[in-house]
């Protein structure tokens, strides 16, 4: 018979999320047990599915089994093409966070962001509300805001939806980044390295394996 953190977890890994010790720090937990693992991998390799680690070993995704269908590489190739549609503005965003902290790391799992603290100090340097601005007319943050204090609400907002930021607390203001953070890190090392996910021979890639 079935765990419940077994059947949490699964579940969790078959609807595409990224498993954490920020985004869940139970499952995240349970999923470090090689014994835990190996009854995960057993029962994903039923449906062509296997347990993966980020390259930072700080996450746990769901991968392909086996890649050779048309099918499959076909659901892996739009993955990664909805991350070099929003490249872009992704890359906007870290490189705004590393210069309000001033310095040239970019955001991490287990970063704290504060949404007063980012407002502060755009507000203490004028020449990065342009960039905030920008940042807030990409696609994946639009915005019909003008103000700065919506523009970062957007923003922060949006990363919260698509995971890789969760809040802390109830004020809505506060976010820790979750280990999305290093599958997105992964997913654009595979796509700066290949420049476009066109031939068959990039679909055998291992980073073409993260889901």
């Amino acid at each position: 018979m079935s765990s419940p953190l077994f059947e949490r977890t699964v579940t969790a890994l078959l609807q595409e999320r990224v498993i954490c010790e920020v985004s869940d720090d139970e499952l995240y937990n349970y999923l470090l047990m090689p014994g835990n693992q190996d009854v995960v991998n057993r029962f994903l390799a039923q449906i062509n599915r296997t347990l993966r680690q980020t390259s930072a070993h700080d996450a746990f995704v769901c991968a392909y089994l086996d890649i050779s269908g048309a099918d499959t590489k076909d659901a892996i190739r739009h993955q990664f093409r909805d991350v070099a549609n929003n490249l872009e503005a992704f890359v906007q965003f870290l490189r705004l966070v590393m210069m309000l902290e001033a310095n040239d790391r970019p955001v991490l799992p287990g970063d704290k962001l504060s949404e007063g603290a980012i407002l502060d100090r755009i507000a203490a340097a004028p020449a990065l509300e342009s960039k905030l601005r920008s940042l807030a007319e990409k696609k994946v943050f639009h915005t019909k805001r003008a103000d700065s204090a919506g523009q970062i609400r957007a923003v922060l907002s949006s990363l919260e939806k698509m995971g890789y930021l969760k809040p802390i607390g109830t004020s809505g203001s506060l976010f820790r980044a979750t280990g999305r953070w290093s599958w997105l890190y992964d997913a654009m090392t595979f796509i700066q390295t290949h420049e476009g996910i066109q031939g068959s021979e990039d679909a055998d890639s291992e980073q073409m394996r993260l889901h």
